[in-house]
């Protein structure tokens, strides 16, 4: 067996243990493996293969319809992009910068619609103006609460222990993931769209 063929083997084994992760459905799974075999065929793909694989689920996960009870289709099968991402080892804001690059190239290699290269582009804007938010809201934050870096290391745990308070890392993030759901939800009110003037005031 030569290394090319191990080296196949190790990303086939990869991307099953990705899509179990994942709970990935057999057609999305079949679907995205087929696509980056044969863009591997047809281009030299650099890097990580289980990223180019993240790619091609993306596409897979985007392109399934799904029955829902009483609302008829949705597109997609519910696998977030955060979960892949996670899942194939890209986890911190630069992989998601590293993905988007991937991702574009992907787009010109498959040969995907424009629509979809829209839904990309679209995506990618609202991670640079969340980027941004969370760089204002960061600063904002340590000047009002304690530092989240600054947490004590969390005791284990036993049955009797009586639940602490949350810790600041805790409310950091609980802060954060309730303004961005605020944000998606509620985006046209002016306090959403200048959060750092109005916790000045």
């Amino acid at each position: 067996m030569g290394q090319s063929d191990e080296g196949d083997d190790k990303t086939e084994r990869e991307y099953d243990e990705l899509c179990l992760e994942l709970n990935m459905d057999l057609i999305a799974k079949e679907v995205a493996w087929n696509s980056y075999d044969r863009i591997r065929t047809n281009y030299t793909l650099e890097g990580d293969s289980l990223h180019w694989l993240a790619c091609a689920l993306y596409v897979a996960c985007r392109g399934t319809v799904v029955e829902t009870v009483g609302k008829g289709m949705t597109e997609g099968n519910f696998v977030s992009l955060t979960r892949l991402l996670r899942s194939s080892k890209l986890r911190n804001s630069y992989s998601l910068l590293q993905f988007f690059s991937k991702m574009k190239k992907w787009l010109d290699m498959a040969n995907l619609s424009p629509i979809f290269r829209e839904k990309i582009d679209h995506l990618e804007r609202n991670f640079a103006v969340s980027t941004v938010i969370f760089k204002k809201y960061d600063p904002i934050y340590r000047a009002i609460f304690k530092n989240p870096t600054d947490d004590p290391p969390k005791q284990p745990k036993n049955r009797k222990q009586r639940r602490l308070p949350c810790s600041s890392s805790e409310m950091f993030n609980f802060c954060w993931t309730m303004f961005v759901q605020v944000k998606g939800e509620y985006c046209c009110l002016p306090f959403i769209k200048q959060p750092a003037q109005y916790c000045q005031e």
